[in-house]
């Protein structure tokens, strides 16, 4: 089981350093940010649903949980806050941050999160790393910095607040890591994934109406779905990253640390960039190819070390 969760940790930053090439093409088309955050969680939760009531998936959770006294109700909360760090404050804190700053800026400032787990982790779950492994995330760190300073960064100059969010998004998602990995000793990782699924579409889905009520368009509210490349795209956002991805890295959480995990993090850097070399026609550098090995070398160390003490502790 915990080799099949380090599995899942690896596709599932496959699949998410996919994403931002389906996100680009649905904005491309013309799909406004906030139609592409309702409409993709709105179709998550519906496919989640569709599973849950003809029993294709176990799912034993719901939001009479949170208001009700029944078997899961002490442990709702934990679950309810990692829905709401990821993905309503984590997307919301991330998509205004990108706005508002680089993305050199933006990239090496997420590339803290590992760091930012670990003290999570430590404070929340009582879970500690070695200073080897910290050692490990630090080069994965000046890995990713290294490729961000050695990049040319889009138009745009960074401003105090667009800083401020993306340091909010990292927050939000080591919290997320963090009281997903405690959510999963009481619900299953499919469980975890439609709550978060069921207050993404709630969260965005209420703000995009009142939207569309205000421009006067409501009636264009699904308008983006009717069009074989957006569908194309939303479903992969929707099944494939948001399903899919999601419950691999809530399975993965629940057998390994959550620093454990986010040290695979650099594997969707790789994926994005060689996205752009293959599809997109961009050129790789002796800086990338510099990065790409502290990345790996972050990912393996950490890795190993971790199942060493599994292993210590099994015994």
């Amino acid at each position: 089981m915990t080799a099949l969760a380090y599995l899942f940790t690896v596709l599932k930053n496959i699949i998410y350093g996919s994403t931002k090439f389906f996100t680009t093409g649905l904005d491309a088309n013309g799909v406004d940010v906030l139609d592409i955050l309702a409409l993709r969680f709105l179709l998550s939760f519906s496919v989640l649903w569709l599973l849950k009531v003809t029993k294709i998936i176990k799912i034993n959770v719901g939001i009479k949980d949170i208001f009700k006294s029944t078997e899961k109700h002490p442990y709702i909360k934990s679950l309810f806050l990692a829905a709401l760090f990821e993905p309503v404050l984590y997307m919301l804190f991330e998509t205004l941050g990108f706005t508002m700053t680089t993305d050199v800026t933006a990239g090496v400032i997420l590339s803290l999160m590992p760091i930012s787990v670990c003290v999570c982790e430590s404070f929340i779950l009582k879970e500690k790393t070695t200073w080897l492994q910290k050692i490990f995330l630090g080069l994965g760190i000046i890995g990713v910095i290294y490729i961000g300073i050695n990049t040319s960064s889009s138009d745009g100059k960074d401003t105090p607040l667009g800083i401020l969010f993306i340091i909010l998004a990292v927050a939000s998602g080591s919290l997320f890591l963090v009281l997903s990995r405690k959510s999963s000793k009481h619900f299953a990782a499919f469980e975890v994934t439609y709550f978060a699924s069921l207050l993404g579409a709630v969260a965005f889905n209420t703000v995009n109406v009142i939207r569309h009520l205000w421009k006067g368009d409501i009636l264009d509210y699904f308008k983006p779905y009717f069009n074989v490349d957006n569908l194309i795209g939303f479903v992969f956002l929707a099944v494939v990253s948001t399903i899919m991805a999601t419950s691999m890295n809530n399975f993965a959480l629940s057998r390994i640390q959550a620093s454990t995990s986010s040290a695979c993090s650099g594997v969707s850097t790789l994926v994005t960039i060689l996205i752009g070399v293959f599809i997109s026609g961009e050129k790789l550098y002796t800086f990338h190819y510099i990065g790409f090995a502290l990345i790996l070398i972050r990912m393996i160390g950490v890795s190993y070390i971790a199942i060493k003490k599994d292993r210590k502790s099994v015994r």
